[in-house]
Formats: C-alpha cells, sequence, structure tokens
C-alpha cells in the first residue's frame, strides 16, 4: 500500500453547521467541501435535473454557427463533420451526425483523423480532399483551434469553416467562426463543457430551430454518449456536467445505441446493475480510445472513419457484434503496449539515486498511440509531471500528464517557440517538437522545475472528515450517494475512523492479493477490503489497534447489498 501523508480539509465554521438542521454534522461538511455553501446550490447538487442546464444560445456564436448549418441543410451543400479519434471527439462527431440523418440530411461526409497517418486537427491533405469533394461547410468538433492555415487554405477555396471547440483558446486562433466557451468575451456561466456536450448543445438547438417533435425525447437519448465523453475527457463533475453525466449514466444503462450495447456486452458490464464513472473510465472508454491508439489495418469499406465510429453509428446487429470484438482486440493490444513501456521506465527509474521534479522520457520503439496513457501511470507511481515521447525520424510526439497545482499548458506556453505544435488543459498536454530541440526542452524542464516544491511531490491523502460509527445511519447513506457521480472536482469522500480494533482476519482473491478483516468500535461493526494489499498487510492480527482511512462502498453478493469499507491506509497506534 502506498504510504501517503494524511491532509485533513478544513472543518466547516459552526455558523455553516447551524445553517441548515435538515442535515447532519457530517453531510454538511461534505458540503463544505465541496463549495456547497447555500440552501439553493446543496439543492441543486442533491438533484441535478435537466431543466436547469443553460440554453445553448447563451453561448456566444452558437446561434450564429447553428443557422450556418440550418442554411447549408436548406441549400443542401455538403457538408463535412471532422471530429477527433479520442472519446470525446467521436462520440461529438457521432452526436451530430445522427441528429443531421434525424433531420432527414444525409449529404455529409465524415472524417475521423488518424493518429499514425496525417496525425490530431485538421491536415492540409485533409482540407484538399473535402475541397475536391464540393464542400460547401466544414464542422470541426474536438478540434480545430489551433488550425489556423489549413483553415486559411479552405476559406480561400470558398469553403466556410465552424469550430466547435473546447481547448484552451491560443493567442491567434484561426480567422473563422469559433464556437469554445473559452473565448474571452463569452460569458456563459460553465466553461467547462467537453467537445460532446458542446455538440449536443448544438444538436438540441438545431431540433429546436427546427420544431422537431423527437427533441424531447433525443435530449435523453443522447446523454449516454455526452456522460461517457464527461468522464472519459476528466471534466470537473460540477454544475452542467454534472447533470449530463448524472442524466447520461441513467440513460446508458437503457441505452437504445446497438453498438454501444454490444461493446459493454463484450467487455463483460452487467446492464441490469448502475454504472458510474469507473464503468466509463475504465472499461468503455478505453476501449473506445484504442481504436485511435493502436495502429492497425482497417476495413477497405472504411475510408475516413474508424471502428470507433462506425460502431456508435450502426444500426446492424451483426455489424456491432463484429465492430465490437475488432475493439476489444485493440483494447488489449493497447494494454500489452502500455504495460511494456511502463515496466521499462518504471525499472529505469527505480534504479535512479534521485528523480528529476519532472520527468522527461522518450524513445524511437514507443508508439506515440499510448505515450499519454503510459504518462498518466507515471505520473500516478511517482507523484511529479511527466512528459513521454516517441521519436520518428527529425520529430518527436509527445504527451505530458501533471499532479495537481501544476499547470502544463502554462509551462508549455512559457517555452512555445521549441515546440512545431502544442496544447490541451491544464493537467493533460500533447506535442510535436523537432528533435533538435529536445535538449532545449529539456533544459527547460529543468527550469520550470525550480517552481515545484519538494512538499508538492509528496503524495498526499485528503480526507474529508473522522467519522464516528455511530454517524453512519441509513438516513445518512441515502443523502450520501444522491452526492454522486463522484469524479474530479466531486471526488468520493474519504473518511478516517480512529482506534478500531481489528479482527477476522483473512485473504481473500483468487490469488490471494487482497485482504479482509473486520473492524469495532463502540460497538458497532464494520467489514473492509483492501485490493492487491495482501503481502503488505499480513501483520494485521486480530486485537490490532489502528487508525483507518477509507471510502464507502456497497459490495453486492447474492441478490443482496451489503456497506463496506474500501481501505485506502492506516496507522498503527
Amino acid at each position: 500500500m502506498k504510504q501517503r501523508e494524511w491532509k485533513f480539509k478544513e472543518i466547516m465554521p459552526s455558523k455553516f453547521a447551524k445553517s441548515f438542521p435538515e442535515f447532519t454534522r457530517l453531510m454538511l461538511q461534505l458540503f463544505w467541501n465541496r463549495n456547497l455553501r447555500n440552501r439553493e446550490d446543496i439543492y441543486k447538487f442533491l438533484n441535478p435535473a435537466l431543466h436547469n442546464l443553460y440554453h445553448p444560445l447563451r453561448i456566444m456564436n452558437m446561434e450564429i454557427g447553428a443557422n450556418k448549418i440550418i442554411q447549408t441543410i436548406k441549400e443542401n451543400g455538403k457538408i463535412a463533420i471532422y471530429g477527433d479519434y479520442d472519446t470525446d471527439g467521436v462520440c461529438a462527431t457521432v452526436i451530430l451526425s445522427s441528429t443531421l440523418k434525424v433531420l432527414g440530411f444525409n449529404n455529409f461526409d465524415v472524417y475521423i483523423p488518424n493518429r499514425f497517418s496525417g496525425g490530431y486537427g485538421l491536415t492540409k491533405e485533409k482540407v484538399e480532399t473535402i475541397i475536391k469533394r464540393g464542400t460547401k461547410l466544414i464542422i470541426t468538433l474536438d478540434c480545430g483551434i489551433t488550425d489556423v492555415e489549413e483553415v486559411k487554405l479552405a476559406k480561400e477555396s470558398g469553403l466556410d469553416v465552424v469550430i466547435f471547440d473546447h481547448h484552451l483558446i491560443p493567442k491567434n486562433p484561426p480567422d473563422t467562426l469559433i464556437i469554445n466557451p473559452w473565448q474571452k468575451n463569452d460569458d456563459y456561466p460553465f466553461k467547462e463543457l467537453v467537445a460532446s456536450a458542446i455538440s449536443y448543445k448544438l444538436c438540441m438547438l438545431l431540433l429546436e430551430l427546427n420544431g422537431h417533435p423527437l427533441r424531447p425525447i433525443l435530449e435523453k437519448q443522447m446523454l449516454d454518449l455526452v456522460a461517457i465523453a464527461t468522464i472519459a475527457d476528466v471534466a470537473p463533475l460540477i454544475d452542467e456536467n454534472r447533470i449530463l453525466a448524472t442524466e447520461g449514466l441513467r440513460q446508458l444503462v437503457k441505452t437504445q445505441n446497438i453498438g454501444l450495447r454490444k461493446l459493454m456486452e463484450i467487455s463483460g458490464l452487467n446492464l441490469k446493475t448502475k454504472l458510474n464513472p469507473y464503468h466509463i473510465g475504465f472499461i468503455i472508454a478505453p476501449r473506445l480510445n484504442a481504436v485511435g491508439r493502436i495502429e492497425h489495418m482497417v476495413d477497405d469499406n472504411i475510408k475516413e472513419t474508424d471502428y470507433s465510429f462506425e460502431l456508435l453509428m450502426t444500426e446492424n446487429e451483426n455489424e456491432a457484434a463484429f465492430l465490437a470484438q475488432k475493439i476489444n482486440d485493440l483494447n488489449l493490444e493497447r494494454q500489452n503496449q502500455v504495460q511494456e513501456i511502463y515496466a521499462e521506465i518504471k525499472k529505469d527509474l527505480i534504479q535512479r539515486a534521485e528523480l528529476d521534479k519532472i520527468i522527461l522520457l522518450g524513445s524511437s520503439k514507443w508508439s506515440k498511440g499510448v505515450i499519454g496513457v503510459v504518462a498518466g501511470k507515471i505520473k500516478e507511481e511517482f507523484h511529479r509531471p511527466a512528459f513521454i515521447y516517441c521519436q520518428e525520424g527529425e520529430i518527436s510526439i509527445g504527451s505530458g500528464r501533471s499532479i495537481n497545482g501544476f499547470n502544463l499548458v502554462e509551462l508549455l506556453h512559457r517555452h512555445k517557440d521549441i515546440f512545431i505544435e502544442a496544447g490541451g488543459h491544464h493537467q493533460a498536454v500533447g506535442f510535436t517538437i523537432k528533435n533538435e530541440n529536445l535538449e532545449r526542452f529539456k533544459q527547460a524542464i529543468n527550469e520550470e522545475a525550480q517552481l515545484i516544491k519538494d512538499e508538492d511531490l509528496i503524495p498526499t491523502l485528503i480526507i474529508d472528515t473522522i467519522l464516528e460509527p455511530q454517524e453512519i445511519t441509513p438516513q445518512f447513506l441515502e443523502i450520501f450517494y444522491r452526492l454522486e457521480p463522484f469524479g474530479r472536482d466531486n471526488p468520493e469522500p474519504v473518511f478516517v475512523m480512529k482506534d478500531v480494533v481489528v479482527s477476522d482476519v483473512r485473504i481473500v482473491g483468487s490469488n490471494g492479493n487482497h485482504i479482509k478483516f473486520s473492524i469495532q468500535k463502540n460497538n458497532r461493526y464494520f467489514n473492509v477490503i483492501s485490493f492487491n494489499n495482501a503481502e503488505e498487510l499480513k501483520f494485521l492480527t486480530a486485537g490490532s489497534k489502528i487508525d483507518i482511512a477509507f471510502k464507502l462502498t456497497i459490495n453486492e453478493w447474492g441478490g443482496q447489498r451489503f456497506l463496506e469499507f474500501e481501505l485506502l491506509g492506516l496507522k498503527q497506534k
């Protein structure tokens, strides 16, 4: 079990504690920790509802963008929908493509770029192809915000271009219509929408402006893809994203998307049980992402898209089963590649006398398709920012992942002259660099590392509050689980229970990797499980007195549900 320093959240003020007598101390502390400080915010958080979504027209330029699309449809002009190869980009593209079909419009082409031939975003070659096909309007989804020259080429050839993106906007974006909540003069109340959520809002507006009778139905049906994209992109699960994710997870269990159902079935998901962000983040999204991460031959009938897009668009059961199997196989290959590179890097790092504050490693043997995943695993294991890159001829393509409080986009921006292109989010970035500039990048990283304090590199476990046995009641649990879904900016609560007595210690799991035991305090007994820590915790014996850090989980067994503590840390007395 990784040793982490326990840090407790600040205790709520007594004035706040007295302001809401309908809630227990425990729930009020959890509200305070989530910055829910007034009755309206608390009840909105506990009751996420679609009617609390902001209207699409509040996004700057959304009305103009929607009207351009409607006008092109009326004129039967060809539209090119240009997405991205990650889960968010694919889902955003599926949402818009499906909506155009619902509107009875089929004169559109779809383009999902290939990471291994062309790469991310618009390319000159693809724009030229789009021009030759007589296209009138290009719509980009989850890309385009940095493609200045490509947009210029399209517009000079007489095409119109509308960019729907959610990435941070560069100083000099393309000279065309942009719909992106991060724009300087956009007063949209919530900036953290993913591309699929923006696509969803566009589509709801298109259906509304056309007075389409299916809008109320599609408003819910399409949320399964929005939830998948929102969680896959690790967007904050607050405000609108909380509503979209909550409703989307409900929709996911009963999804009408044939391909999505087949993918979940082949992944071993039980659609009769409640799904949560874990199932998306670790089961569904990695499979959809694997298509863009693993270099592979594509069937002749798939020219400009990919397996994930085709899976989510198909209405044929046999095709869905075929594509789901293909995608699942690619995911197995992705897992193998990630593990191989990760093991190589980890072996290197643990042999070093001292680790750099920022890890920067590269190789020509590593696949650019999985280096982002590897960077994330290295960041988690060694608790420091990590940049991993793949060398290809005269350039290198890399990904970075960061710890809380260290902004990678700003780092790349401070050294933008080093890169061919670079961008992303605060804690996840991508970049392309000439190999001749790698040494300059290493020097820049060494300079930036001075901004990181030693204490920032100590793994921490953030504790919400101390929990006493008598506070765990059915009434508390009923309200507690209304805090779901948990994720970024709404993390799963972590509790500490002090001075508990251990009993009934036993090794469990097919390989004997896990350990279960019971704890007792104040005449209350609870079951505790710790995964993959049986060897490290073999010192635990009946009668041991410890403090434990844990999260609350529900163990379903034999048709019944049991409360269980999942161990995150312990201290011996």
